[in-house]
């Protein structure tokens, strides 16, 4: 017992101290990102970013592969250096396999929307593939030894020469190039930076070193592939649904606010994720509860998120006329929606690590794919009617279909956690969010404030234990032992 207490403690230390470290950097940089995005905003049309968004829609489904578990496979192994290069050599290959297929399909995305001015832009994204892949091992390797301070920094800087470089392009006229050109450079600055740091280098194995690395890691390799592939998907069937019906201008409007739905994504859940797969590793070989972590980290993301779940629900047209202007004001019918995944996808996004720590890789895969039959219904049903319900459904069957498969399916089926404690968690954040959808779609103003009101209760209520605990670790300064 004294073990485990000294694990867990260790376990909250660490996670405190990566999440302020990684989280200060990455906050700073998403504040420059979006001060920039108040400029920009006004530089550039909503056509512009629909076309780079209908480019992404493909590009990002192909940069799904360009990970494929690797980085999973890396931090997960107690290999040593040599297995840690031939994942370099994988990577490699693995990108420029991705940058000739994206070459391949360069024309036929221009025919498919009829565009010509997409081809281009498109083989210079794909290029990114190749960039992405030399500092592919090395982040994982990173994040293996829990140098998010390092990678923080790395994102700060690669953040504010995008920002840069952006501001100037667009200024200068550059329209939808001065939104593809920072990605290439970022990509750059990452690679050498990373390699840097890391010193991985750039050596060739023998094809036999590949079969080796190759039988450790398939099975993850396989699932993490086939599950992505799947939930790509589920979350960016509606771009493709918007660009293809409603046309480039729409999709910017829909980007616009989608973009609101993933920074919280990024900001919270991502930072968290980053850091909770090596910190639970950790935690699992020192013999600590990780269930019981594990909800102390959901409870703190509740939290986290809860500021902006009120704002995109109560003040969606101040928000957007504050950040980018008149011009955008469409995108504020959509955020209330958006808002109450923001509330639920935080928490769900977290179960992937979790099922891939306790080597349930076909289980990750499979309620990736369930999710994503729901959500992709959702989105051409909401397509057929208008761009609000496709957000509208598509919230909808989030919050009533995946969130209630995944808490039977993943938590209490694949990790068989305790189902008591996994509906007392789960199922008071499912009515309140379902309460507010029907206050949100049918208008009803005083119900949305009555709802909301009752979740600030209950998340203050909920998480008040678990902040007190963050307080008295924060307070003692235990991360500096």
């Amino acid at each position: 017992m004294p073990n485990n207490k000294i694990a867990v403690a260790n376990f909250k230390k660490g996670l405190l101290k990566n999440i302020l470290i990684s989280g200060g950097y990455i906050y700073a940089s998403q504040i420059i990102n979006f001060a920039a995005s108040t400029i920009v905003s006004r530089l550039l049309t909503p056509s512009s970013y629909g076309l780079v968004g209908l480019i992404t829609v493909f590009t990002g489904f192909i940069l799904v592969f360009s990970d494929g578990g690797l980085s999973y496979a890396l931090i997960r192994s107690d290999f040593g250096r040599t297995y840690q290069r031939v994942l370099t050599n994988l990577a490699w290959v693995l990108g420029g396999i991705l940058f000739i297929i994206t070459l391949l399909l360069a024309y036929p995305i221009a025919v498919f929307y009829h565009n010509p001015l997409l081809t281009k832009p498109t083989i210079v994204l794909g290029f990114t593939f190749i960039l992405r892949s030399l500092s592919l091992a090395q982040g994982a390797v990173l994040s293996k030894q829990l140098k998010f301070g390092f990678i923080g920094k790395v994102t700060l800087i690669c953040m504010v020469q995008s920002v840069i470089i952006t501001i100037i392009m667009a200024w200068l006229k550059f329209s939808y190039w001065s939104l593809i050109v920072p990605q290439v450079t970022t990509a750059l600055i990452t690679a050498v930076l990373y390699e840097r740091e890391v010193k991985l280098g750039f050596k060739i194995y023998p094809y036999s070193y590949f079969i080796v690395v190759f039988k450790h890691t398939r099975k993850l390799i396989g699932s993490v592939i086939g599950f992505n592939s799947v939930n790509y998907w589920s979350r960016n069937a509606d771009n493709m649904v918007v660009g293809k019906w409603y046309g480039a201008q729409e999709l910017g409007i829909y980007n616009r606010a989608y973009s609101l739905l993933t920074l919280p994504l990024n900001l919270i859940s991502g930072i968290f994720n980053s850091i909770l797969f090596p910190s639970l590793k950790k935690l699992k070989s020192e013999g600590g509860d990780i269930e019981k972590e594990y909800y102390f980290v959901l409870t703190v993301i509740t939290f986290l998120s809860y500021l902006l779940v009120v704002t995109f629900i109560l003040f969606p047209e101040n928000l957007v006329n504050v950040l980018w202007g008149k011009a955008w004001l469409q995108v504020a019918t959509l955020l209330p929606y958006f808002g109450l995944l923001i509330y639920t996808q935080t928490l769900l996004s977290t179960v992937g690590s979790l099922l891939v720590l306790k080597e349930k890789e076909r289980e990750f895969m499979v309620s990736g794919w369930v999710s994503a039959v729901f959500l992709v219904g959702a989105i051409i049903l909401g397509g057929l009617i208008s761009l609000k319900a496709i957000a509208a459904y598509y919230s909808f069957s989030f919050i009533l279909f995946v969130l209630t498969f995944q808490l039977y399916y993943s938590y209490i089926k694949a990790l068989n956690f305790n189902k008591l404690r996994v509906y007392k968690f789960w199922i008071p954040k499912i009515l309140i969010s379902l309460a507010l959808w029907f206050s949100i779609y049918f208008e009803l103003q005083i119900f949305k404030v009555v709802f909301l009101a009752i979740l600030t209760i209950y998340i203050g209520f909920d998480a008040s234990a678990e902040l007190s605990k963050l307080y008295q670790i924060a307070s003692k300064k235990i991360w500096k032992r």
